[in-house]
């Protein structure tokens, strides 16, 4: 979390109240779905210690998982038409992020680690892409201003 926040700081040499309400937005993701990655990671660690039956685990992960998916996605998409700004997510990681639900929805039925895991693997891709949206775009006004 704090690497990525880091680089993004560092590439915009420039204070972040003079940021764009978009691109705070979008480090503000970088950041929520980088610290979520770590909590859903962390989270079946957690159930095993209470000695929970695996499928149990596996279940109530794609459990929480599903409505955190959901409720920050619908966050989101108001936080930006409240703003009136466009919002700088591509359809491409709307669509990834509506596979990540699909798959935690499968796994209430399956109850196994793998789909859980590949959930918290496309968290940290969510991440990601909220950097290089947050790099590129940082460059693309570099560019402009020269």
């Amino acid at each position: 979390m704090a690497g990525f926040a880091g680089i993004v700081a560092a590439i915009r040499h420039r204070d972040i109240s003079t940021w764009a309400h978009d691109e705070r937005i979008m480090l503000r993701m970088l950041l929520v779905a980088s610290g979520m990655a770590v909590s859903f990671a962390l989270l079946p660690a957690v159930l095993t210690e209470a000695r929970l039956p695996e499928p149990v685990i596996w279940r109530s992960g794609s459990i929480s998982f599903i409505a955190w998916q959901i409720g920050i996605a619908v966050h989101r998409a108001r936080q930006f038409r409240a703003a009136g700004t466009p919002s700088p997510i591509p359809r491409a990681l709307w669509a990834w992020i509506s596979l990540i639900i699909a798959l935690q929805a499968l796994n209430v039925v399956l109850a196994a680690s793998w789909p859980y895991l590949l959930g918290v693997f496309g968290l940290l891709v969510n991440a990601f892409s909220f950097f290089w949206v947050l790099l590129l775009g940082s460059a693309g006004r570099q560019d402009a201003q020269a």
